[in-house]
């Protein structure tokens, strides 16, 4: 099985399920995006401990078949489960570039997410919906 076949295991949304998680940085499996301009991703953390998460997209340069941070695509750094939304897509009309918040650029067809938790151990989740 691929690193692209595994994501049918994955259930539509979820990108990291709630789970506990020491401090440490967590990359999920490459997603293909066959039709969506761009993405809403939902980041969300407990704080137990004093943990932090931040999310990131990444996409795939499709010479080298390098991972590269997506510009301004990080959400900020969340220590409650209050969570956060950062919103990438293309045309975001009358909305200014909010690093964290909204990136007018589209997602490409090879992404992926990479978890930071950092201080300590805290349950956390990240989500996904395409934006067509």
């Amino acid at each position: 099985m691929s690193a692209l076949d595994s994501n049918l295991l994955q259930h539509d949304g979820i990108v990291f399920p709630s789970a506990s998680r020491d401090a440490a940085a967590y990359t999920s499996d490459p997603m293909f995006n066959a039709d969506a301009k761009g993405v809403r991703l939902f980041v969300a953390n407990d704080a137990a401990g004093g943990s932090t998460a931040v999310a990131k997209i990444q996409v795939q340069d499709p010479n080298t078949k390098v991972w590269i941070d997506l510009a301004g695509a990080t959400s900020g750094t969340i220590g409650s489960s209050t969570g956060t939304i950062t919103t990438i897509y293309p045309g975001l009309t009358g909305i200014a570039d909010s690093a964290g918040v909204t990136i007018n650029q589209h997602l490409g067809p090879f992404w992926r997410v990479v978890l930071t938790i950092a201080v300590a151990t805290g349950v956390s989740s990240v989500g996904a919906d395409y934006l067509l």
